[in-house]
């Protein structure tokens, strides 16, 4: 196993990210001031026979493949109607089989994480509309870190993993949302401006959910990744993991979660790929998370 920073840097990052306000709320809506959301996830991708989508469009069948993450999510409103949050991939570990060797490449990194500022510039009854900035920071390496072969003799290489882009991206979308009591439809459109020479990305989202007597909530989710084809023939890349330049997908996630205790949730979500994929593998992906709601303002106290 490599690991690409110390292990005391990773646990100071766990610490901040755990005493951090945070959200998972999607959607145009922001916590009020001093109020906010943190969730917290393990995510597993696999290589489940359905192999990988190269550039061309051709599909490969290339071996064992797996990724783990453990991701944190995080959002705190500061003034009426802007919030701030941090998303951070904590650790990655990306498995990846040698068919030429008959073994497993084990390689684990932080992650890149994004900041940024949510504004609900327009709440009309139970509608609203915000615009989201951010920046994604290039903390993971950069660079091919273990050729891909087929499965099946020769074994011609068909890419190499890459588990880092080593460039700054700055997503900016306009979400809007409709809240009934129990239900919500919200969607999302965005722009990805990245450096490096990569091309840049159109971004869209489009989901609906909501909850039930017995608290079990549940959520359908369809999302966009499309690259525009701005960047350099050179920055593109055929890595199963996605990470890099070119990556195309539309996908969609089924989310259900459930309370446990007052503000405290436990949800799955299990997501894949539906059509016009390019440059990753196919999926499918699982999640298994925890999720809270809080306050770092003093509540008044009841009143008789």
């Amino acid at each position: 196993m490599r690991v690409q920073r110390p292990a005391i840097a990773l646990l100071v990052v766990i610490a901040s990210v755990m005493i951090a306000p945070s959200r998972a709320a999607a959607g145009p809506w922001t916590p009020e001031p001093g109020h906010g959301y943190l969730k917290l996830w393990l995510k597993w991708t696999c290589n489940c026979g359905f192999g990988y989508v190269a550039g061309d469009g051709s599909t490969y069948d290339y071996g064992f493949y797996t990724e783990v993450f453990t991701n944190a999510y995080g959002e705190i409103g500061i003034v009426p109607g802007l919030a701030a949050w941090v998303h951070w991939p904590i650790v990655e570990t990306f498995l990846l089989e040698d068919t030429r060797r008959g073994h497993v490449g084990d390689h684990t990194v932080i992650g890149d994480p994004t900041i940024g500022l949510r504004w609900r510039w327009l709440r009309v009854g139970r509608f609203a509309s915000a615009l989201e900035a951010g920046v994604r920071l290039p903390f993971a390496p950069s660079g091919e870190v273990q050729p891909v072969y087929g499965r099946d003799p020769p074994h011609d290489q068909i890419g190499a993993l890459r588990v880092g882009t080593g460039v700054f991206d700055f997503p900016l979308a306009l979400s809007i949302g409709y809240g009934w009591d129990r239900f919500y439809l919200a969607g999302s459109g965005g722009y990805v401006a990245r450096t490096g020479d990569f091309d840049h990305v159109v971004t869209w989202s489009a989901e609906g959910g909501g909850s039930f007597d017995f608290g079990l909530s549940l959520r359908v989710r369809f999302v966009g990744w499309h690259s525009i084809g701005n960047g350099a023939e050179s920055s593109h890349h055929e890595s199963p993991s996605g990470i890099g330049s070119g990556t195309n997908y539309t996908g969609f996630a089924i989310e259900a979660d459930y309370p446990f205790e007052r503000d405290w949730w436990i949800g799955a979500t299990i997501e894949g790929g539906m059509f016009a994929l390019s440059r990753q593998t196919q999926g499918p992906v699982v999640t298994l998370y925890v999720a809270t709601r809080f306050s770092v303002v003093e509540e008044p106290s009841p009143t008789e």
